[in-house]
């Protein structure tokens, strides 16, 4: 099946529009004879005159007259097209979708949203703030650009780019004697109340330092890290939080404190699935995340640390 050529097109629409094929030609840096094909080409596919070349200035046949209106409409529509996916090419359409674990979204995404909503107002942004598990059963379903984990995870179709360290504190209430002290020791540990999360990535986190503790005293255990942190700052017991989530999860009647012993932390991934392509909108996002984390944009308190990043790292990453 023979295609009108929108170059042909958009002779046939400049000879009607300035009445000459001559100026048409020139507007068009078209010489005379390709021009004057160009025109057979159409007249040729259509199977019709479309204009009559005796009279100045041109003028169409019926069948002509149909033909430019229609032939406007396509090239309206094929400029619409360009701009659209030039659009898309330069990140300034599309939208991007964040599955992020709840402390890195409260502390970290809003300022990046912010900025990057000023770069691309038209870009729309989503943010699913959820603990790890969810976050697995979303991009598992197709959900999500990249998902920003507590650690790595591991997949066939997964790449992961650490960008955090975060270290576990002790978080009290603010009127404990721990609380008054610079830094907790592991003897100030001994036979005290311990209130956890009952399960999940935090829970899994914590489960080193207990056991190196062994405290003899019973675990109280809670499902919501807004009941743990109420409980703390009632000052029923003491525990133990990542430093972003102490952030995040601050009172005004809690305190928190660095360990002086041991190394236990969680990096910070962000984590995508190679199943799914990367829309440039959304490695622009990306990319102004993680130039805000090296410039230091983001309040990164005492117990988190960045990652090194290089950009040859986040370009293998989105590659």
């Amino acid at each position: 099946m023979n295609y009108f050529n929108p170059r042909h097109l958009q002779a046939f629409v400049s000879a009607i529009e300035s009445g000459s094929m001559v100026k048409a030609a020139s507007q068009l840096h078209m010489g005379q004879p390709a021009f004057s094909q160009a025109i057979a080409n159409l007249e040729s596919i259509a199977g019709v005159k479309l204009m009559t070349r005796t009279t100045r200035p041109l003028q169409l046949t019926p069948a002509g007259l149909v033909f430019f209106r229609d032939a406007q409409r396509v090239l309206d529509m094929n400029k619409s097209l360009l701009h659209n996916t030039r659009q898309w090419a330069n990140g300034q359409q599309g939208a991007v979708c964040v599955l992020s674990i709840p402390s890195v979204a409260h502390l970290l995404l809003p300022m990046v949203v912010k900025s990057y909503g000023d770069l691309h107002p038209e870009v729309e942004v989503q943010v699913h703030d959820h603990p790890d598990p969810q976050l697995r059963l979303l991009m598992q379903s197709g959900e999500g650009d990249f998902a920003i984990f507590s650690n790595a995870q591991q997949g066939e179709n997964l790449k992961n780019l650490p960008i955090l360290k975060d270290r576990l504190r002790w978080l009290g209430c603010s009127q404990a004697p721990l609380a008054q002290r610079p830094q907790i020791c592991l003897k100030d540990l001994q036979r005290q109340q311990f209130i956890v999360m009952r399960r999940g990535a935090i829970r899994d986190m914590v489960n080193p330092l207990l056991e190196k503790i062994k405290s003899p005293v019973p675990l109280i255990e809670v499902d919501q890290q807004s009941t743990l942190v109420g409980m703390i700052a009632a000052g029923l017991g003491m525990t133990f939080l990542p430093s972003l989530s102490c952030q995040s999860s601050t009172h005004a009647q809690t305190s928190h404190r660095a360990l002086d012993f041991g190394d236990f932390h969680r990096a910070i991934h962000i984590t995508r699935s190679t199943v799914r392509d990367v829309m440039p909108c959304a490695s622009a996002f990306l990319r102004l995340f993680i130039a805000q984390l090296k410039t230091g944009h983001f309040p990164l308190q005492e117990g988190v640390e960045l990652s090194l990043v290089s950009d040859s790292d986040v370009d293998i990453f989105l590659s």
